[in-house]
């Protein structure tokens, strides 16, 4: 399993240039000095610049600055994502997840979220929404915003947590897209869905499953990934991963932005294991992939970012490599070089700048 835990600390370099030094010796700054301008005119000479230079020569328009770098040593760090967790509590919750030698649903759910907060406890800002939030439709509400050391009160919130009503999975998922704190332009923002089951609420009012409510809770996926929150999406227990029909979870995850490999596009969990392997996932996934940096480079083009000492390529295509986002100020990840970052192999990184690339 992937571990989600970043390094202690992650130490980077920023090359800050300094402009307003001459070149010293060498060539001057429109050549050598047998064919230099006369006059700064851009006309060429016949001879040696009349002026001082390398050969007695020079130009006697101003000479333009040679770059100078110069090393300026910061820290900086990964961006904490904001994660919130919405999680099904509906009655269907008090089944066992398999048909022999599990846990109920609830149970499980508890156990696995419990290490989710505790493995992700200061690198992921955690928020809570249960749904519902009593017994019927009660949509579910933000019982905890996302943000910092949220942990240990969700971790009471999970432990005490029941199983009881029917599932208002759009209604909950629309409730989430109205919070201002999912919508941090900081950071990442993202959202768990751990379900048992297919909406019910609130035309099937809790008691089955309609094509209207289905259709809510395929369109509040959209409409958060729209906004530039993606989803996760799990589904909890035998009797919806092999029995039910999850085509409508597979459509969840591919519209939430996170779709799996295969066919089976959401996380498909009929164990206490296999639930805490998907939760581990998702969380290594939204960790370690955007750093901010101390301070603002002069010259964002000439940004050069290493692995431990080895170059990793600026992708500005976003698949695989670095790019600078000068809104946030921040490093951002993509594709294997995140995944580098995440699974923990990176103890160092170095972000330079400077005239030329280093060596």
């Amino acid at each position: 399993m992937r571990k989600i835990i970043m390094p202690g600390a992650l130490l980077f370099i920023l090359m800050l240039g300094l402009f307003g030094i001459p070149a010293c010796g060498g060539e001057n700054a429109n050549g050598d000095g047998g064919s230099g301008d006369r006059d700064g005119n851009g006309e060429d000479g016949s001879g040696g610049d009349t002026g001082g230079g390398d050969t007695g020569g020079g130009d006697t328009g101003p000479k333009p600055d040679a770059p100078i770098c110069d090393e300026v040593e910061i820290e900086a760090g990964s961006i904490p994502p904001n994660l919130m967790l919405v999680v099904d509590k509906s009655g269907s919750m008090r089944d066992d997840t398999c048909a022999v030698g599990c846990d109920r649903k609830i149970n499980d759910a508890k156990t696995a979220l419990t290490f989710l907060l505790n493995e992700g406890e200061g690198k992921i800002r955690f928020g809570w929404m249960p749904f519902p939030i009593d017994i019927g439709c009660a949509v579910g509400v933000v019982d905890v915003s996302c943000g910092d050391d949220t942990a240990p009160t969700i971790r009471n919130k999970v432990s005490g947590m029941s199983a009881n009503g029917g599932t208002p999975t759009g209604e909950t998922l629309e409730v989430a897209n109205a919070d201002p704190g999912m919508h941090d332009e900081a950071r990442a923002n993202f959202v768990l869905l751990l379900t048992d089951g297919l909406p019910t609420c609130p035309v099937g009012e809790g008691r089955q499953v309609t094509a209207q409510d289905k259709k809510r809770a395929l369109d509040a996926v959209t409409a958060l990934h729209q906004a530039g929150i993606d989803t996760f999406v799990i589904g909890l227990g035998e009797a919806l991963n092999n029995s039910g029909d999850p085509s409508l979870l597979n459509d969840m995850a591919v519209a939430g932005g996170r779709p799996r490999a295969g066919a089976d596009k959401y996380y498909k969990a009929n164990s206490l294991n296999e639930l805490q392997a998907a939760l581990q996932d998702i969380g290594g996934m939204v960790i370690g992939c955007n750093l901010a940096l101390g301070v603002v480079p002069e010259e964002p083009n000439f940004l050069w970012v290493y692995f431990d000492g080895v170059a990793v390529p600026r992708d500005r295509n976003h698949i695989n490599g670095w790019d600078y986002d000068p809104d946030r100020n921040q490093i951002n990840f993509y594709g294997p070089a995140c995944d580098q970052l995440r699974s923990g192999q990176v103890i160092k990184v170095d972000i330079k700048m400077g005239c030329a690339p280093p060596d």
